[in-house]
């Protein structure tokens, strides 16, 4: 027994030795490390084998494992792969196996900016210097190949090369490789790779370490920027075209330091933290949180956020504004002056979409703090519509405008306990009125739990998206136009074949709410997002797709 304990201790020791060994031989591994303090910009993925590792632990990878979904991407993939060059790069990219990559601006002014982007490989020296060839192939284009010099500093081969107005400088040390448009950004990174020079790393910024306390560790993106070097160097273009500068927004933009972004595979979700410092922010409320007793178990989306309505009384300071209103009913209107009283700052949307309905329903609730200002603050807007009508459901009276109704909305408005219920149809008010009469909200839905947390800590801004009820709602609405259009685009059908769209369950049952949270801090705002895709991400989709298809044609 004591020869296996003594053979089981030599082999934890040589292991042990053989990671320090391992360790010590990859040199500086934090990005941060390589670049000045006062680096604009850095994009980083700090750990690819980690992401690797842990992708597949995510909600996405295993939508993207499901047979259906995999034979609907084949002709997506293959169209995109087909380019020439498609292959070669992935096999380069396969041969440098790089274990972290970073971009960074590290000086920017009005006419040029140093930028330096570095990456860790274990491909070897060749992997490395096929890459870096390959990249001065693109970059020449069409154009004949550039000529390649090299020079000596510190024991480390510099290669550059010259296109047309840019220079491109390239070098490794151990088992970093650079690329720089600046020599002395270059060379200042092969210095602290070496060691040789350590002090005035970004890592070591009080301002970096700062931010990053605030976002998620061991992100698998990370993004920090200080934006007042890039905003003097805006300026100064501005200045050059004389441009009209606006002193009070410079100020407020000058207050906010840094910024610092991150993503990190947590498990089956998606994380994002976005941190601004920004020393006192200014404090414009807080969430109430009753605002969740509008809604059901059923709700399918909720947003609670804080509007500053002292601004609204602000606006007729305005001279554009001001003009504007010159002439008009409001011109002398109360409602100014009676808005930031009788309302705010707490607001909410409640989003509500039932099974077999064909658009979901929407209305913007707004904390009532002085009733009898509210109420005026209404009859100042009726003397403006003056063609509105009243109708009455439940003890409640609720106003329509017909001077704004559209074919499938009538602006409907009402005052209840504690909120004014702004809709798109009456109906629709009376529903979530209901909701607040019988206590059933969405704090008592079991997917609302792990979100309760961040919900109640959240001071300014919580969103809450059923993302699972919004896809079973409004994916097979989107697979007909899809499969409609296929046939009428020309190059849709290269792309996708629509008759391979998955079903709606194949991807709906794996998808779990989208949580959304913004809190004030003493030094600036953090705002975080989790789900199977972030808020940021769904944003950024949406806005692709109605970008895509609804941009105007030209025939």
């Amino acid at each position: 027994m004591k020869k296996v304990l003594l053979i089981l201790l030599a082999v934890v020791i040589v292991l042990a030795g053989s990671v320090l060994w391992v360790l010590r031989g990859m040199g500086v591994s934090d990005a941060a490390l390589l670049l000045p303090a006062e680096t604009v910009a850095l994009a980083t993925l700090p750990d690819l084998p980690r992401s690797f590792l842990r992708w597949p632990q995510t909600t996405l990878a295993k939508i993207g494992v499901e047979p259906q979904l995999k034979a609907f991407l084949e002709q997506p993939f293959k169209y995109l792969t087909k380019q020439q060059g498609g292959d070669e790069a992935s096999g380069i990219l396969l041969s440098l196996k790089p274990g972290r990559i970073f971009a960074a601006s590290v000086g920017v002014t009005s006419s040029d900016a140093a930028i330096l982007v570095g990456f860790q490989y274990w491909g070897g020296k060749p992997a490395h210097d096929a890459a870096v060839a390959r990249l001065r192939q693109e970059i020449a284009l069409e154009g004949p190949a550039a000529e390649v010099k090299h020079e000596d500093y510190q024991g480390a081969d510099i290669a550059s090369s010259v296109h047309g107005p840019v220079s491109i400088y390239n070098a490794s040390h151990g088992q970093w490789g650079f690329i720089s448009n600046s020599l002395p950004a270059l060379q200042e990174a092969l210095d602290r790779a070496a060691g040789r020079r350590k002090e005035g790393s970004l890592a070591d910024s009080p301002r970096y370490k700062q931010v990053i306390a605030k976002l998620s560790k061991d992100p698998d993106l990370l993004v920090y920027l200080q934006p007042q070097s890039f905003l003097d160097a805006l300026l100064a273009v501005g200045n050059s075209f004389g441009a009209q500068q606006i002193p009070q927004q410079i100020e407020q933009a000058r207050k906010v330091e840094a910024i610092g972004f991150s993503t990190k595979l947590d498990g089956a979700n998606l994380r994002d933290s976005l941190f601004v410092l920004r020393p006192n922010p200014p404090e414009v409320g807080n969430l109430s949180h009753n605002s969740i007793k509008l809604t059901t178990a059923q709700t399918t989306a909720f947003f609670d956020f804080i509007l500053d309505f002292n601004q609204f009384a602000k606006l007729r300071e305005n001279p554009t504004v001001a003009r504007t209103l010159q002439g008009s009913p409001l011109q002398d209107s109360q409602l100014f002056q009676l808005v930031p009283e009788a309302f705010g700052p707490d607001c909410a949307v409640v989003l509500n979409w039932p099974t077999g309905q064909s658009k979901p329903e929407g209305v913007l609730a707004i904390t009532i703090k002085d009733a009898a200002k509210a109420e005026q603050s209404l009859q100042q807007v009726l003397t403006l519509l003056p063609e509105t009508t009243v109708n009455e459901f439940g003890g409640l009276k609720y106003y329509s405008f017909p001077t704004l109704q559209q074919a499938f909305a009538t602006p409907s408005l009402t005052l209840t306990e504690g909120f004014a219920l702004v809709g798109l149809d009456p109906a629709e008010i009376e529903r979530v009125h209901q909701a607040l009469k019988s206590g059933d909200s969405l704090e008592n839905s079991p997917a609302f739990v792990p979100a309760k947390e961040t919900y109640r800590s959240a001071n300014e801004v919580f969103g809450y998206v059923d993302i699972r009820a919004i896809f079973e709602r409004g994916y097979p609405t989107l697979s007909q136009v899809v499969r409609f259009s296929a046939n009428f685009m020309p190059g849709v059908s290269e792309i996708i074949d629509a008759s391979k769209l998955p079903d709606t369950e194949t991807i709906a049952k794996h998808l779990q709410p989208i949580v959304y949270s913004q809190t004030r801090l003493t030094d600036g705002y953090l705002v975080e997002s989790t789900g199977p895709i972030t808020m940021n991400q769904a944003v950024l989709i949406g806005a692709g797709a109605g970008t895509y298809f609804f941009k105007p044609r030209v025939d």
